[in-house]
């Protein structure tokens, strides 16, 4: 049974290493399409602009209203060609303009005629308007604010499930929510790009919440904020860390991770890690590859690990390469593509 373990984990950590780059950097156009199965309105702001990709979700959102299935930021028409640049389009008026037109084609009728339908038909007429006109603005775009992130490798299965309950198989190309737990399968593996360009990569039966992410031109009204429920994950800094350190954090059951600039991973063995099939101590592995972390407040620099025991001591160093650790029987891939080899 143990080679057979052995063998999936080989398997994942063996696609990872593969590290299918996303390719970026589409010349924006004045439009876009075709929209192909698998695209989202994430990639598509992050291949046709710059800047914000939210901002840039928002502008082409309300540019292109009938792109989307009822409504929904989240559902890209597949077959849809988006206007890039052009003003926002307002669906409704255009169903408008059409209707007068015939009513005023009849202009051969009898000059006698006209008054008496004039009057019967300015009482239908006015109503019969106003009621679609005030039902098409209804649908009120929130999912632009929300995004945190796009997909960019899955290996065996994924999913996401938000606050409400609902859940949504992930792939490569999907986007993620603040709110949302991201969920690994046994053997399967996810690699996720944030919109400040920091990396993750989350390790077999991963439960990991991203918590509070919001990416601004202010870095004092930027947050990274990531619980990890179970699990664990490598992760590397982007921009709002390197702007503003106090911005970032990873929460475990027994410990929280701040950041300095960094490449670190961990895994949350507070249940004894049994997916892995390794019998460890319970407790919070970590390590630091680059940079610095504060882990309950104490510091550890590169190159160093710890422990934090499930009973909610202060960590403790161990040796790098400490063969009772999990992070060392069964390593986590880098998070970014291009450290894989």
């Amino acid at each position: 049974m143990r080679p057979l373990k052995l063998a999936r984990r080989a398997g994942w950590t063996g696609a990872l290493v593969a590290c299918l780059t996303f390719a970026q950097g589409v010349a924006a156009e004045a439009t876009y399409g075709p929209i192909k199965q698998g695209e989202s309105l994430w990639s598509v702001a992050r291949k046709t602009g710059g800047g914000n990709p939210q901002a840039r979700m928002q502008a082409l959102f309300e540019r292109n209203p009938d792109a989307f299935v009822n409504g929904d930021m989240n559902r890209l028409k597949v077959g849809a060609t988006l206007n890039l640049d052009g003003p926002a389009v307002a669906a409704a008026p255009t169903a408008a303009a059409v209707a007068p037109a015939p009513a005023v084609k009849p202009s051969a009728a009898p000059a006698a005629r006209p008054a008496a339908p004039a009057v019967a038909a300015s009482k239908p007429v006015a109503p019969v308007p106003a009621a679609p006109a005030a039902a098409a603005p209804a649908p009120v775009p929130t999912a632009a604010n929300n995004a945190a992130g796009e997909v960019i490798k899955v290996v065996g299965q994924a999913s996401a499930a938000n606050e409400a309950g609902d859940i949504r198989q992930l792939q490569p190309g999907n986007p993620v929510n603040t709110g949302e737990t991201v969920v690994t399968a046994p053997a399967s593996f996810l690699r996720m790009k944030l919109s400040d360009g920091a990396f993750v990569v989350l390790r077999p039966s991963t439960r990991f919440q991203i918590a509070d992410y919001k990416y601004t031109e202010d870095p004092a009204q930027s947050s990274s904020v990531f619980n990890l429920l179970k699990g664990g994950f490598r992760a590397v800094t982007g921009a709002i860390g390197k702007r503003n350190h106090n911005a970032v954090s990873y929460k475990t059951a027994v410990a929280t991770i701040g950041i300095r600039g960094t490449d670190v991973e961990a895994a949350d063995c507070t249940d004894g890690c049994p997916d892995l099939g390794l019998k460890v101590k319970r407790g919070m592995y970590f390590k630091v590859h680059q940079g610095k972390i504060k882990v309950n407040e104490k510091a550890f620099d590169p190159g160093q690990a710890g422990y934090v025991a499930i009973e909610g001591a202060d960590p403790v160093n161990i040796d790098f390469e400490d063969p009772a650790s999990p992070l060392n029987k069964d390593p986590t891939p880098p998070a970014d593509p291009d450290k894989c080899n």
